[in-house]
């Protein structure tokens, strides 16, 4: 505790009325006091802690001892949380939990690493999560390989965390739901919102980018390749201790309270070795491309001077998705619950804008094509296709077109025909983007590019276009690097990959 904080009664009698909910009003007229005086007190407290929110503010009294847990537990109303439960998805064991009973359904998907019980030891972070669950039903889980789920199975690729949040919402009954990404959560957000539009109502991304690292100069908000290896190679140095905190909440440095909480936090959420994996597979995401797919309502959330993850990033998002608008907040803090209370505010206030029937005709799919000799879409190649599981096949000219929802459905389909051997099967191409629900492969050009591509295929070969190759970060899939020509006379070759037998 810092001795040099202190409270005086009264102060301490407004914190434990706003930990109660309690407005200005409310606690002007239960004290007998003027709602000017009440404002003042408020100021008076605010400075004495160092924070800029009544959350906030609660929070870090709690923290300092200032005010008991208990005292705060007694005060606030209950918000329903239930206990943390399992769900298995294809034999993994996904935790999550419930918290709040609110109107809408939110799926919140939290940063690299996460531990749902680590959650409720900061008073913080319990609160953030208290205050949206009075305004939704969130749904929380941990991905594979961290947190109270399944590790021994590894780390999760994009299209397993994917698929482990739909087997949550499942076992919640979730149909329609809001889907909240923070971090590099963001990506998966943006995925899964491209892919399932008539289940998605909103995406909230908070602190998020659609490219973590990059290579090049470009894009300058994107971290250097060789500086974000640096940050990975300090897992290993600084696990144990309050590893980036000066970057994930520099607010929070020098708070003994905090800095243990999270360490102990990311010891229990990850080992070092798996932390390092998980931001290696995010540094390989980048989902540029399938922005302008996304045309569910978004609200994006990011502190003007976030250490992790540059403001640039999220204002190319709000530049290049179609029903998006960017709020930006003061300060520094990545970690979303740090100071939390303007985000839980401006978060409420998007989900209580009334639901607008739109007519969603577009999604984006995992194309595989087939083109050329040998491509005839025989009986066995059928069966092939119904074995995993594509939605959509449809024959066109000199190949046929088929849709799937998961990209190693598609890449295991994709092996599973060359097995038939190079004279029975056509050039065959993978590639990701939108596709119309009412006519199947009519919607801009992701179609042409997957003809191309597999116009370009010799017989039996698979070559992968680089929109999908970005989303496969953790994909146990080979993939060489190979050039072809673009279609267009004079045109520099273009980039593909060969997917390896």
């Amino acid at each position: 505790m810092d001795s040099t904080i202190t409270l005086k009664d009264r102060e301490r009698d407004i914190l434990l009325m706003m930990a109660r909910g309690a407005t200005d009003r409310m606690i002007a007229s239960r004290l007998n006091l003027s709602e000017q005086t009440v404002r003042w007190y408020n100021k008076q407290c605010y400075t004495r802690l160092g924070v800029g929110s009544r959350q906030a503010a609660v929070a870090r009294a709690v923290s300092l001892g200032l005010i008991s847990v208990p005292d705060v537990a007694a005060a606030t109303p209950a918000v329903a949380r239930s206990p943390i439960r399992y769900v298995s998805n294809d034999g993994v064991s996904i935790a999550y939990q419930v918290v709040g009973n609110g109107p809408v359904d939110v799926l919140f998907m939290s940063g690299f690493v996460s531990h749902l019980e680590m959650w409720w030891e900061e008073p913080e972070c319990a609160a953030f999560l208290d205050a949206l669950g009075r305004e939704a039903r969130v749904i929380l889980f941990d991905k594979r390989g961290v947190g109270l789920s399944d590790r021994h199975r590894g780390v999760s690729t994009i299209e397993e965390t994917i698929s482990d949040a739909q087997g949550v919402l499942h076992a919640v009954q979730s149909t329609r739901m809001f889907v909240c990404g923070t971090s590099e959560s963001g990506a998966l957000a943006i995925l899964l919102a491209s892919m399932h539009p008539d289940s998605v109502r909103g995406l909230i991304l908070i602190g998020t980018t659609p490219m973590t690292a990059r290579l090049g100069d470009e894009p300058e908000w994107a971290v250097a390749a060789d500086v974000f290896a640096q940050r990975i190679a300090m897992i290993e140095a600084r696990w144990g201790e309050p590893w980036a905190l000066e970057r994930f909440a520099p607010s929070r440095l020098g708070n003994a309270a905090f800095e243990a909480w999270w360490s102990r936090a990311l010891r229990s959420a990850a080992s070092p070795g798996s932390a390092a994996l998980i931001l290696q597979r995010a540094a390989q995401v980048d989902v540029r491309s399938l922005l302008h797919h996304v045309h569910a309502p978004t609200l994006i959330l990011h502190r003007t001077d976030d250490g992790i993850v540059n403001v640039g990033g999220a204002r190319f998002l709000a530049s290049h998705m179609p029903n998006a608008r960017l709020v930006e907040l003061a300060g520094a803090d990545h970690l979303f619950f740090v100071d939390g209370a303007p985000v839980v505010r401006e978060i409420a206030r998007f989900l209580a804008v009334p639901d607008a029937t739109v007519q969603v005709d577009v999604r984006v799919a995992i194309i595989l094509c087939e083109h050329g000799a040998g491509s005839r879409l025989d009986d066995a190649k059928r069966r092939l296709l119904r074995a995993c599981e594509a939605t959509v096949v449809t024959a066109k000219g000199e190949g046929w077109f088929a849709l799937f929802d998961a990209p190693n459905r598609a890449i295991r389909c994709a092996q599973s025909l060359t097995a038939l051997g190079a004279d029975r099967v056509g050039g065959l191409a993978l590639h990701v983007g939108a596709t119309r629900l009412s006519d199947d492969l009519s919607a801009g050009s992701a179609p042409s590019v997957a003809r191309h591509l597999a116009a370009s295929a010799q017989p039996g070969q698979v070559l992968v276009t680089a929109t999908l190759r970005d989303i496969l970060a953790g994909s146990p899939v080979s993939l060489v690097a190979c050039s072809i020509a673009d279609g267009e006379d004079g045109a520099p070759p273009m980039t593909v990959w060969q997917l390896a037998s």
